[in-house]
């Protein structure tokens, strides 16, 4: 069973693209952080957006039970990144879905894969599944104020045929 714990950021920008559950190509189960659900309510009109995603059972709510480590973790990354990174290790997620870089390597370092907006829009693309992704890029620059580097961009169209 493939299995990954998501971050806000991608979260947010994959819903706002109406690909959010396009995401069962890779994954089985998408666990969604306390933190996470938190934030993302915060904004506006998400709150129905993500009670749908949870009807499809592809995504879940979940809760991490080692505080000690997430506090630990939270003087590196943002609540969220962090009760990610441990919700992954703790649930026996293979991958983190997240943008941040300095989540990325801590996660790459846990051993937990990732794998950010960039890459799975670059996959979904290939796949016949989404835009072209410097397109669907553009409009989260435009509409969501995102940041991704075209160093990040350029990297994830090159490795868009890997496995996810």
């Amino acid at each position: 069973m493939r299995i990954a714990v998501i971050d806000s950021s991608c979260l947010i920008n994959l819903t706002h693209l109406g690909l959010a559950i396009t995401l069962s190509e890779f994954f089985h189960l998408i666990y969604v952080p306390r933190s996470v659900h938190q934030e993302v309510n915060r904004k506006s009109r998400f709150r129905y957006k993500l009670k749908k995603l949870y009807r499809t059972r592809l995504y879940q709510r979940c809760q991490a039970a080692d505080d000690v480590r997430v506090k630990w973790l939270t003087d590196q990354l943002d609540p969220g990144e962090a009760e990610a990174l441990i919700q992954a290790k703790e649930r026996k997620a293979a991958y983190f879905i997240g943008d941040e870089k300095r989540a990325r390597e801590i996660g790459e370092f846990m051993g937990v894969q990732p794998v950010g907006t960039a890459r799975l829009l670059a996959r979904l693309h290939l796949d016949g599944l989404a835009g072209e992704p410097r397109r669907l890029l553009g409009k989260l620059r435009k509409d969501l104020d995102c940041r991704i580097a075209e160093d990040v961009i350029e990297e994830a169209i090159a490795r868009a045929r890997e496995t996810i």
